[in-house]
């Protein structure tokens, strides 16, 4: 093996670069793998080059070296902190990385979801155009607890021996794609509250004002800047695992007119309706009631705007499973692609940059602090229905 033997794109041609935009939708590539015998002449092959090991580990991100069928021939020290354990070679990056997509029949590149994701995008566009492809990605990892992982995906054509390999390097930007999409809905939650208040304010100085009814709204608005402001120090905290409930008992009733209080005059709720059923009577269970609440809104807001002008959104509450679950309905169904990543971090159906908070916060919140679960069921024929389910004891 000599140095020769190795050349990138760079090297045997004019530097072609592509940047993959958001939204990009590929293909499902082939799904067979390498036959046994190659793969593992192909591992060998690469390990021995002193270059590819070289670049691998001066490399401050983490760098995968794939083969023509997409599967790990090699890769470097920073892969472990976010790999699944076990050997990861022959496996695809996202068997690798623990993707909630790669855990169907076909493994990585064969789930609805995967057309739009960026690493799959990547590598596809770099084998297929002989040039440096890059994406963002963002997947949800079974490996690390279902957190989403978010990445710069960039993908380069490298040949060892004449073979042709692909180096995929993955750059972690999941802190500061956290920081942008929490300020991102921040600024938009408190800015609509604050256009409330000033309208209301305004309302005051004009002759002949009912001062009684701009004061209540004003206070309704005010308690709802202080339920914002706690929401997103709820999220912060329970990304970062410093977030402690607390646990009180909750009255699922209370909670639901708490819920049918904040929808009365709520934007999301204009020209829909929102249905909230009693809860059966002397039912509680111990929790924390404002993090249950947020969790409610949450869903009712992703629900009311996911329903058309007229739509109805229901929400009820039952006892299961020796605890507490509440159901929120509408009658729309998801796209199978937008249901592999309806609770991953920063995706949105919505065009605005940054939301996608919503079903994320719900899983975040429902699951890691309050150690419940929340799920979905989709479909066009039955729509969709968000649980939230929270353990006993039941009081």
């Amino acid at each position: 093996m000599t140095e020769g033997a190795l050349r990138t794109g760079a090297a045997v041609g004019a530097r072609r670069f592509e940047r993959l935009p958001p939204g990009h939708r590929t293909p499902l590539p082939d799904p067979r793998r390498a036959e046994q015998g190659r793969l593992q002449r192909e591992i060998a092959l690469v390990s021995a080059s002193p270059i590819v090991t070289a670049v691998l580990e001066a490399a401050d991100a983490i760098l995968l070296v794939l083969n023509a069928e997409r599967q790990i021939v090699a890769f470097n020290g920073r892969v472990p902190e976010v790999a699944a354990p076990g050997d990861l070679r022959g496996l695809r990056p996202g068997e690798a990385l623990g993707c909630v997509n790669a855990s169907g029949p076909g493994g990585c590149g064969a789930a609805p979801a995967c057309t739009s994701c960026g690493a799959l995008g990547a590598v596809v566009g770099c084998q297929s155009r002989g040039q440096v492809v890059e994406a963002e990605c963002a997947l949800r990892s079974d490996a690390r607890g279902g957190r989403t992982l978010e990445f710069n995906a960039r993908a380069a054509p490298v040949v060892v021996d004449d073979l042709p390999f692909t180096v995929l390097s993955l750059r972690d930007i999941s802190a500061e794609r956290r920081r942008q999409a929490l300020e991102q809905v921040f600024f938009h939650d408190i800015f609509n509250v604050v256009a409330g208040l000033r309208s209301w304010t305004s309302l005051l100085l004009r002759p002949r004002t009912d001062h009684q009814r701009a004061a209540e709204r004003i206070d309704a608005l005010t308690r709802q800047v202080e339920r914002e402001l706690k929401h997103h120090r709820s999220l912060s905290r329970a990304e970062d695992g410093r977030l402690v409930p607390e646990w009180a008992p909750l009255s699922p009733g209370e909670v639901l007119g708490d819920l049918a209080a904040v929808f009365s005059e709520h934007p999301a709720a204009r020209e829909r309706t929102l249905e909230v059923e009693p809860a059966p009577p002397g039912l509680s269970v111990r929790s924390d009631p404002a993090l249950v609440l947020r969790i409610l809104v949450n869903g009712v807001c992703n629900a009311l705007e996911a329903s058309p002008p007229g739509g109805v959104v229901r929400v009820a509450c039952d006892e299961a499973d020796g605890g507490v679950r509440f159901l929120i309905h509408n009658a729309g169904g998801m796209p199978e692609e937008v249901q592999a990543r309806v609770f991953q971090r920063s995706f949105s159906t919505k065009a605005a940059a940054g939301r996608g908070l919503g079903t994320y916060g719900m899983k975040l919140l429902g699951e890691r602090a309050l150690e419940g679960k929340v799920s979905f069921t989709s479909s066009a024929a039955e729509g969709t229905a968000f649980t939230v389910w929270l353990p006993g004891p039941l009081g």
